[in-house]
């Protein structure tokens, strides 16, 4: 910041500059104009007033001629009151004839004022007329330039103005460059480009208005990306409701036909279907929340919590017809959310089943370590397809995908909910031998 100048600093250095410069030009203009008359280009502005009393004094002799009169003047020459030769314009009829009263007439003019003067001899008039005016000392280019001053200071008027133009075109230059600046700033929030290269002033102003725009950018990014991370949450939430929520709805359909036919065991079915509504409850309050996934307060695995998840579990098994065999059933310290970690089990169950035969064996095991605690799910199905064992987190990636049947949002779901508490998801075949797949979460601890 200390290295920054203010925009106040640039316009007064090109002031003081076009300051300079004009001074510059008018020094260099009058030694210019003194160069020019001291090497015999061009006689000084009193040449031709000087020299009239030479034509007089030629114009008295008798030899005299029109030939003698120096290319600088304009005449007329009359004889007896009539105009013999004449060079002078018609337009100086007035100041001639004052100057043939008074001997002298003048007019004035900006720059280089005109100067009649009229000369008797005998019955002969002889009126001059110049300008009092710097004069070029060849007879050409007086022809060409006859008000010698006027065409030297609009040159250097040019000169000025080239170098005027030339300096305010680099601060217009510098000031366009800033502003540049702001405006690709500008443009890449309009186009929510929002990753756009910041650039630097040396200017304060400019600098601080950069400043507030890359301020806001920020905040617009962040904003945009909660926006869009709260739009993907839902649609994962309503997804994730959407698959999770069969499982429910199956075990409260199953059970209440159950109960039609199996009238022994009315209570345990009632209470399976019981907690079918209440998983239900559970999903619809997550929808009316409109939260999926996000942190909710844990608790430790503790019996009271594999009781819960032991219970889904069965009641999932008995009602596909599925065996049930607990690996290991150990409590920990370790804090998780039930909910989440419930909906995990009950997808990875129900992959497990979908993948094995009907009658068959579903393995759980919950294994506390020093530094982890891992649920395991196995089952004694024909084993996970090599071709998808590494994609199967993804969406809609399952191994129905060589049965034509694409869904699979199962174990992406898992995932999620493996990253809010801090968990992996290992897959693998559990032998060679067909014997099934293996699916272990692991919790660090």
């Amino acid at each position: 910041m200390g290295n920054k100048k203010s925009l106040t600093y640039l316009i007064s250095r090109f002031a003081i500059l076009e300051l300079f410069f004009v001074i510059f030009m008018i020094l260099f203009s009058y030694i210019l104009l003194n160069v020019l008359i001291n090497t015999g280009i061009v006689y000084p502005a009193n040449y031709a007033e000087m020299n009239s009393d030479t034509v007089k004094y030629e114009f008295l002799k008798e030899d005299w001629n029109i030939d003698k009169i120096p290319f600088f003047y304009e005449y007329q020459l009359r004889d007896n009151g009539e105009i013999i030769q004449n060079t002078i314009d018609e337009r100086y009829n007035q100041k001639i004839s004052e100057a043939l009263q008074n001997g002298k007439s003048s007019k004035d003019q900006i720059i280089g004022s005109d100067v009649f003067k009229a000369f008797k001899n005998g019955n002969k008039d002889l009126i001059i007329k110049y300008k009092i005016c710097a004069i070029p000392t060849n007879p050409n280019v007086y022809k060409i330039i006859r008000n010698f001053e006027l065409v030297f200071y609009i040159s250097m008027f040019c000169l000025w103005l080239i170098g005027f133009i030339y300096l305010i075109s680099n601060l217009t230059r510098i000031l366009r460059c800033e502003i540049r600046k702001i405006s690709k700033a500008n443009d890449s929030i309009e186009k929510l480009q929002l990753e756009f290269e910041r650039e630097h002033s040396d200017y304060i102003e400019i600098s601080g208005i950069l400043d507030s725009i890359d301020s806001m950018a920020r905040s617009l990014k962040a904003s945009l990306e909660k926006q869009w991370n709260m739009q993907m949450t839902q649609r994962e939430m309503i997804e994730s409701i959407t698959h999770d929520v069969r499982t429910p709805i199956t075990l409260i359909k199953g059970n209440i036909e159950l109960l039609k036919e199996d009238q022994e065991n009315v209570l345990e079915r009632a209470e399976d279907a019981l907690s079918g509504v209440e998983r239900l409850e559970y999903f619809l309050k997550k929808l009316n929340d409109f939260s999926d996934l996000t942190e909710v307060p844990k608790e430790v695995v503790s019996k009271g919590v594999l009781d819960y998840w032991i219970k889904i579990v069965t009641s999932i098994c008995k009602l596909k017809g599925f065996s049930l065999s607990i690996l290991s059933y150990d409590a920990s310290n370790i804090k998780l959310d039930k909910n989440s970690i419930s909906i995990a089990i009950q997808n990875l169950v129900n992959n497990a089943i979908e993948n094995s035969s009907v009658g068959s064996t579903i393995f759980i095991g919950f294994y506390d370590d020093i530094d982890d605690y891992t649920i395991v799910v196995r089952d004694q199905g024909d084993g996970l397809n090599n071709d998808i064992l590494y994609n199967l987190r993804e969406k809609y990636v399952s191994t129905k995908m060589y049965d034509n049947n694409i869904h699979g949002l199962g174990l992406s779901i898992v995932t999620k909910i493996l990253e809010t508490n801090k968990g992996q998801l290992l897959l693998k075949n559990y032998d060679n031998q067909g014997n099934g797949a293996e699916v272990k979460m692991v919790f660090k601890k």
